[in-house]
């Protein structure tokens, strides 16, 4: 495994109207690999304590490389808070390993607060990597889940599956209010695919009640919601 400082940091000046700005380049992922053209960086400028944006993934490179590497800049890319999520692998089947970003865009009732980036990585002739479209949570959750409530009886349908949950059995001190999704979801690749998961909530996020769990497929364009399972909460 190669050494890399990760407290690596660029300082890039920029002159304008005679005066001087810092803007602090930071790597906030990495990966490294034991061949230098499959270490993976995700480079952005810091914003504040917390926020970054202006994203570069870097394949390749490292402290004791022979150069050639990939840069791709997303300069709409920004990050909220706390560290970004950033993975390399093949979650397509095609045995070529894809760049996966999930960065926190926000947080809220009803808002995704991920948000997921692909880079397929395709040979035309030479090996290099291409941002494809995927499917949101809340996209999918529109698609694929209908959620009903009735007293407290709530009601989640997916495809032919029914799971009733009674909401009195929590134990919340709050009203029962229209269930809702969101304000916490991951996003991971696991054995060849890629997940995504989002809470199901009542009112605010802390009445959680269960999760809805999301198998993604590649269809040839983007990467879509094929399946969907819904975990009960058990406190």
């Amino acid at each position: 495994m190669k050494k890399f400082f990760i407290g690596l940091f660029i300082m890039v000046i920029v002159f304008q109207t005679e005066k001087a700005y810092a803007i602090q380049r930071v790597v906030t992922s990495h990966i490294i690999s034991d061949v230098w053209y499959e270490n993976v960086f995700l480079i952005a400028d810091k914003v504040d304590s917390m926020a970054t944006k202006n994203f570069t993934v870097q394949v390749g490179g490292g402290v004791d490389s022979v150069g050639g590497e990939l840069l791709y800049n997303f300069p709409n890319w920004y990050n909220v808070k706390f560290g970004p999520k950033l993975f390399y692998k093949d979650i397509n089947s095609d045995g070529r390993k894809d760049v996966i970003v999930a960065l926190i865009s926000g947080a809220g009732v009803s808002l995704s607060t991920k948000e997921i980036h692909v880079l397929n990585q395709v040979n035309d002739p030479n090996r290099k990597y291409e941002e494809v479209p995927v499917e949101s949570i809340n996209d999918a959750v529109k698609r694929l889940v209908k959620i009903e409530r009735k007293g407290n009886k709530i009601t989640v349908l997916i495809g032919k599956e029914k799971y009733v949950v009674d909401y009195s059995k929590f134990g919340y001190y709050t009203p029962v209010d229209t269930p809702g999704v969101g304000a916490i979801e991951t996003y991971e690749p696991k054995e060849g695919i890629l997940y995504g998961l989002t809470n199901v909530y009542v009112t605010i996020p802390e009445a959680y009640i269960g999760s809805i769990k999301f198998k993604y497929g590649w269809d040839g364009k983007m990467y879509k919601a094929e399946s969907a399972t819904f975990n009960v909460y058990k406190p």
